[in-house]
């Protein structure tokens, strides 16, 4: 009897750890005995890996489904083409392993409505093409000296993630991209949003892919393309980054619409960065609240219209580009509204700043005054950057007058009287004509009423 005793004891303290591991094997043998097209429904619930897939087959969470891995590898890695990823979330408390939560080597897979909490990377896209990624949630846990687990947003996730040996770690821990794709080309990702990571989105050598409707926050660059060309950046948000969007060796880009506000904490901030950049399009972006708000160096044959700089310290730099056509962009309320230097063969032309001590002689709408960048502050204080100190002092406004004669300027030759709308592309908004019209009658008749009634009354 005490044999048989100790013989179920033993059985019983040994069934929990047997259920565990069939429930984890469970998951991974359906995927690997389910046939070409199969659709599994993951019950609620959560699950050790890692997971792997390698055959097309769609994945959808029944209720909350949670993804985890218990080795140094992804928790789950796409390894077919059309695969669809629906519902899930991923949790990965790996630190400092170069492949990410959920990587993806195959092509025309679909994952949407995903959310990953990461210590790392959270999606990587290695040689994968038409490929469509949506309405994702990365947010990253490794955090600076200055964060706190609450100000990265998910605060449950991340004292989940955080045990204290983690926490330990750490201060040596460094953040991971949030979606990074290299040689991977026409791919869209649409409507994703990253807290917290190293850089939000970073294409590397990837080429012709769509990102559109993004949010990035709390990253170094939000967006980020190295050597690539045809890429479309539309209608995306970058908020308190160092850098909204970084473009660097890129090609043939189109960056429209998008909003890029309050990069501002770092001294290298700027929400939109050109460097080595050709033939590529900057049109109706607002960039507001940054510190500078558009910076271009080594730059040429691009075309930046129609875009706001609106309560930046600097709203643009320009420094060593050519032939880079700027018109029909309104500079309002920045500190300094622009400065180049060494760029003289750029073109300004019909821009908007609300500085201009204009004059219009002809009723065009344009001024015949120029409205001049003079080099002046850039140059000095490039050379002796604790120079930037005397800012607007008057001795140093005295001296950027004596040497703004002869002096590379950079001029717009004529430059808009009124602000321009962004809707209507290009021509001066009428209401705004209209508005002062009828506001200028309406304090007529009142001082005419006025000095109607004085004169009765004499």
């Amino acid at each position: 009897m005490l044999l048989l005793s100790l013989v179920l004891l033993c059985q019983w303290s040994f069934l929990p750890v047997k259920s565990l591991l069939a429930a984890t094997d469970s998951l991974q043998a359906k995927l690997d005995q389910a046939a070409p097209g199969d659709v599994i429904t993951i019950p609620a619930g959560e699950y050790d890996g890692p997971f792997r897939v390698t055959k097309p087959l769609t994945l959808q969470a029944s209720g909350e489904v949670i993804l985890r891995t218990a080795t140094d590898d992804p928790v789950l890695t796409i390894d077919s083409n059309q695969v669809i990823l629906r519902g899930l979330k991923l949790q990965d408390k790996r630190i400092n392993q170069p492949l990410a939560t959920l990587v993806i080597r195959g092509n025309q897979n679909l994952v949407e409505q995903v959310e990953i909490d990461t210590m790392g990377t959270g999606i990587q896209l290695r040689d994968a093409s038409f490929n469509e990624l949506r309405q994702i949630r990365v947010t990253g846990h490794v955090l600076d000296p200055t964060e706190s687990a609450a100000d990265i947003g998910h605060d449950h996730s991340a004292h989940m993630l955080l045990t204290q040996k983690q926490q330990d770690a750490n201060t040596k821990a460094k953040k991971g991209n949030g979606i990074d794709l290299r040689q991977s080309h026409q791919n869209r990702l649409f409507g994703n949003q990253i807290i917290n990571a190293f850089d939000g989105l970073y294409l590397e050598n990837s080429h012709e892919n769509l990102l559109e409707q993004n949010q990035v926050e709390k990253s170094r660059y939000g967006i980020h393309l190295m050597g690539t060309s045809k890429t479309q950046v539309l209608e995306n948000t970058g908020n308190g980054n160092v850098t909204g969007a970084m473009l660097m060796d890129t090609a043939t880009a189109t960056v429209r619409n998008n909003r890029f506000l309050k990069q501002k904490d770092n001294p290298n901030s700027q929400g939109i960065l050109l460097y080595s950049v050709t033939d590529s399009l900057l049109e109706g972006n607002r960039i507001e609240g940054n510190r500078v708000g558009l910076y271009v160096e080594n730059s040429s044959g691009n075309d930046i219209t129609n875009n706001e700089l609106m309560l930046n310290f600097i709203g643009m730099q320009v420094k060593d580009s050519a032939d880079n056509q700027l018109v029909f962009n309104q500079f309002v309320s920045n500190v300094i509204q622009a400065q180049a230097q060494d760029s003289e063969a750029d073109s300004f032309d019909g821009n908007y700043w609300d500085n201009l001590q204009g004059l219009d002689v002809n009723g065009d709408e344009r001024s015949d005054l120029s409205y001049e960048m003079n080099p002046f502050f850039l140059a000095l204080t490039d050379a002796v950057p604790p120079y930037q100190l005397f800012f607007q002092s008057p001795g140093f406004v005295f001296l950027e007058s004596l040497f703004s004669t002869g002096s590379v300027q950079v001029r717009d030759a004529s430059p808009l009287m009124t602000p321009i709308s962004t809707v209507d592309q290009g021509g001066p908004l009428e209401s705004s004509r209209t508005q002062t019209g009828l506001l200028g009658a309406l304090l007529l008749l009142i001082s005419l009423t006025f000095i109607y009634i004085g004169v009765k009354r004499k």
